[in-house]
């Protein structure tokens, strides 16, 4: 990955509610604005950003996990190879 704009929102719903026009241009200004703060590549900037809405834990994860989450949880020493693209 050569950079990474991170953010604590739930799974699939990353810029924001859908509608939340507000909120979701408010994460791609951040998004840019890190990006373009970042000079090395593998850099990692959090995103002064929270999640402000209620929504059930059952709504935010996929029913079944992606393979790669799988995997990863099988093999998590694997995760540094996975990263530099020497699997």
């Amino acid at each position: 990955m050569p950079r990474v704009a991170a953010i604590e929102h739930p799974f699939g719903m990353t810029v924001g509610n859908p509608g939340d026009k507000e909120d979701q241009l408010n994460v791609l200004h951040e998004t840019l604005k890190a990006v373009e703060e970042m000079k090395e590549p593998g850099s990692i900037k959090h995103l002064p950003l929270e999640w402000n809405a209620i929504v059930k834990e059952s709504e935010t994860h996929p029913p079944v996990p992606p393979p790669i989450a799988t995997y990863l949880m099988k093999h998590p020493l694997q995760l540094p190879k996975l990263i530099s693209r020497k699997v």
